[in-house]
């Protein structure tokens, strides 16, 4: 696939794990949910690699027939001059022009192709590090002219999807149910205290459960920047640097909040109020700049049954569209 014009795109699976000790952070993807459902949806793995875009336009064409589908937020696509749904996995024929055009308000949008991006795995990823410069496409963002290696063969699921695709009438039935797309328009995300929780003051507590909260735009792969209510601590105290993850909430000097997101890096010497929990940093990754959201303190017992049910609700979905082509 050769990309005819390229935004802010780069290659993206899980992320590296088992390097957080050489500094190596996880990295991969910014919204985890429509990642694995863009690649059931075209008989993936649920680790294959994608093109994640983050802004700007996106035109592709391939000289081999692909089984594509892009899913995420804010974004119109377009096959030649066909208008395609978000959700639904298509057969892009050959030589059609792949057109993937931002709407107002941003988003982040995800196009899968059956059988993945096949570049070569750096420490168990394909994803691209930006900050090391290894991984995806010479460790860069895609740039217009760029070739995607992608497989050719299908697997006996893709065909048969394919097959359904091509039956009179059949393929708009295969677009996700409004039910199981993720509800971006929610603005309420669920925390869990954190290590330093207890060094601020009841009221700022208060605050960070009560208060709104706008996302800046010095906001990116690496972490959001929020203005509100400043939240104080007791008494100023120093943090020796320590672990910090994708969700971790700290707190700047000046009071404001700082969330890390999927470039996170392993360390940080802010304190850390809360977590966000794993089932809503995709909500916050599709948040845009002006975006005001407000944070529910629930227990991390809560956090992990919360988890539970979502993988569960993940793995049903699989299986009932599997199921499908039976």
């Amino acid at each position: 696939m050769q990309i005819l014009k390229c935004g802010m795109a780069s290659i993206q699976d899980t992320g590296r794990t088992g390097y957080r000790n050489l500094g190596i952070n996880n990295g991969g993807v910014m919204d985890r949910t429509s990642f694995a459902l863009c690649n059931m949806l075209v008989a993936n793995d649920l680790r294959d690699a994608l093109v994640e875009i983050n802004g700007g336009e996106w035109v592709s064409v391939s000289d081999h027939a692909k089984l594509i589908v892009v899913g995420g937020k804010g974004y119109n696509v377009f096959a030649g001059d066909q208008q395609l749904n978000l959700w639904q996995p298509y057969f892009l024929e050959p030589g059609v022009r792949l057109k993937i055009l931002p709407l107002t308000g941003g988003g982040i949008a995800y196009l899968a192709i059956h059988g993945g991006i096949r570049i070569n795995t750096i420490l168990g990823s394909r994803s691209t590090h930006l900050t090391a410069g290894f991984g995806g496409k010479e460790g860069r963002m895609l740039r217009t002219g760029d070739v995607l290696p992608t497989a050719i063969l299908r697997t006996a699921l893709a065909e048969k999807i394919v097959l359904y695709l091509h039956r009179p009438g059949m393929k708009h039935q295969l677009r996700l149910s409004n039910a199981a797309i993720p509800d971006f328009s929610r603005n309420t995300i669920r925390i869990f205290a954190a290590h330093e929780y207890s060094w601020f003051t009841p009221a700022a507590q208060t605050l960070l459960g009560t208060s709104g909260f706008e996302l800046t735009g010095m906001s990116n792969r690496m972490g959001y920047r929020f203005n509100g209510p400043a939240l104080q601590l007791h008494h100023e105290r120093q943090l020796l640097s320590t672990a910090v993850l994708p969700g971790t909430i700290q707190v700047s000097p000046d009071g404001q909040l700082l969330i890390l997101m999927a470039d996170a890096q392993t360390a940080g010497g802010y304190p850390r109020i809360g977590q966000v929990i794993s089932t809503d940093i995709p909500l916050l990754a599709q948040k845009s700049p002006g975006s005001r959201l407000q944070f529910k303190v629930i227990t991390a017992s809560e956090a992990e049954a919360v988890y539970l049910k979502r993988e569960e609700q993940l793995a049903n979905l699989k299986k009932d569209f599997s199921l499908i082509f039976a």
